[in-house]
């Protein structure tokens, strides 16, 4: 009985570890994105890119609630969410982003939980109108929200996304759903009233043409001509995009719950094509070192590899393999093991450089 106690209490201790040092990680990517976001503000990428720059906040929020839920994944997709919008503050052109509507199919599937408990709150969270949420999104993005009502679109998006992200999970969070949902819900709902006002009023936003009230024939006065832009500022730093994929043990092939996070660096790496990046794989303590040695390349390759599937030119991406190097955690627990047994993304060479 002695025995177990003390087994027990080593369990326990495990997990608490564990769970500090995974909030630790992500404490850190947060207080990087943060940072960003303080020398984005500086800049005054809030007045002259609100929408990006929102959108940057928003998913920093994002990332903070799935941290403090123990979803790392979830968490690290949604920093590089916010990386990847602030790097679009600092263009000249300001324009939509991309995004994916949810369809009723892939709602469906949480539908097919077993546990009547269980289903019976899923059903009760899907009684949400995904439909109505996708037109009141597409109506606002057509009617001129980007110009009228940016930050309220930024927002609305980043929960939408957020929303969808937990709908793709095999077992979604009801509360989650319903939160993002609700969130989402209200920033439309103020985007499009912003845009019918802008709309009913001929305001600039939505005409694209500045108000000039009708003069009587002696008052009309001829209108100076627009001054000339100001040319783009060069980005004074580069922007450090924080991604890592972890592997089992022995093993170089990408797990499942890494998908989405890679996808989301495929989308930054499209949208910056600029950019070039470095994959670094390493290994923890155990074995040779020159098995280590190439089982960090290989690592590094395979992410290589799925990047250049989903379309990126292999002439953007550099790999190296570290083996039994740089160490992140300790090595005499599981948790930190699985910590150094990493790929991880460094920026060498972005826009402006």
């Amino acid at each position: 009985m002695k025995r177990l106690s003390i087994l027990l209490l080593l369990i326990s201790s495990t997990f608490l570890f564990a769970q500090d040092l995974s909030n630790i990680r992500l404490l850190e990517g947060i207080n990087q994105v943060q940072r960003r976001i303080e020398l984005a503000k500086k800049e005054e990428a809030d007045k002259k890119d609100p929408y990006h720059f929102e959108k940057a906040r928003a998913s920093r929020d994002v990332a903070n609630l799935l941290a403090s839920e123990m979803d790392e994944v979830g968490s690290r997709l949604f920093m590089v969410k916010s990386f990847n919008a602030l790097s679009k503050t600092a263009s000249e052109k300001v324009a939509l982003d991309s995004i994916e509507f949810i369809t009723q199919e892939e709602t469906k599937k949480v539908k097919e939980e077993e546990g009547s408990k269980m289903r019976v709150e899923y059903e009760k969270a899907l009684g949400i109108d995904i439909n109505s949420l996708n037109s009141a999104l597409r109506y606002a993005r057509e009617n001129k929200a980007l110009s009228c009502a940016p930050a309220e679109l930024a927002r609305a998006e980043v929960y939408y996304d957020a929303m969808a992200y937990e709908l793709s999970k095999p077992q979604p969070s009801v509360t989650r759903v319903v939160n993002f949902y609700e969130k989402a819900q209200i920033e439309l709902k103020n985007a499009i009233q912003k845009v019918d006002i802008a709309r009913e009023g001929n305001l600039e936003c939505y005409t694209g043409k500045p108000f000039v009230p009708e003069l009587a024939e002696a008052e009309q006065v001829e209108l100076p001509p627009a001054p000339a832009p100001m040319p783009a500022q060069p980005q004074e730093e580069p922007l450090m995009v924080t991604a890592r994929v972890h592997f089992d043990f022995g093993k170089h092939s990408i797990k499942r719950e890494y998908i989405p996070l890679l996808n989301e660096v495929v989308k930054t790496l499209k949208e910056n094509p600029n950019v070039k990046v470095r994959i670094e794989g390493f290994t923890d303590n155990i074995g040779p070192k020159a098995y280590n040695d190439r089982l960090s390349l290989r690592r590094a390759q395979a992410v290589r590899d799925y990047l250049i599937e989903a379309g990126i030119p292999a002439d953007r991406i550099e790999v190296a393999g570290f083996g039994k190097e740089r160490y992140i955690a300790d090595n005499t627990t599981p948790i930190g093991r699985l910590t150094n047994r990493r790929a991880e993304f460094i920026i060498i060479q972005v826009p402006g450089q």
